[in-house]
């Protein structure tokens, strides 16, 4: 498709949020990883690491979803 922009991140949609143990991660449609949120479920441990929560970690990761799909569709919502 002539018209279309380039994707600058060669990410294919639909990006997925996996969560993981300790990290949640945003995957592309061709399994490549864009993006990864270290996360401690205990409170102490996020205290000492300075990580997040898991539901923070996913919160997070669904905006870094949105925000590569929308550069990479040139929409904004």
């Amino acid at each position: 498709m002539p018209n279309e922009a380039p994707n600058p991140f060669g990410l294919a949609l639909p990006l997925r949020i996996v969560q993981l143990e300790e990290s949640v991660k945003v995957m592309d449609a061709g399994e490549r990883v864009a993006a990864y949120i270290y996360v401690a479920a205990e409170r102490e441990r996020r205290i000492q690491t300075n990580r997040l929560s898991p539901a923070e970690g996913v919160e997070a990761a669904k905006v870094i979803a949105r925000a590569l799909t929308d550069a990479i569709t040139g929409g904004s919502s």
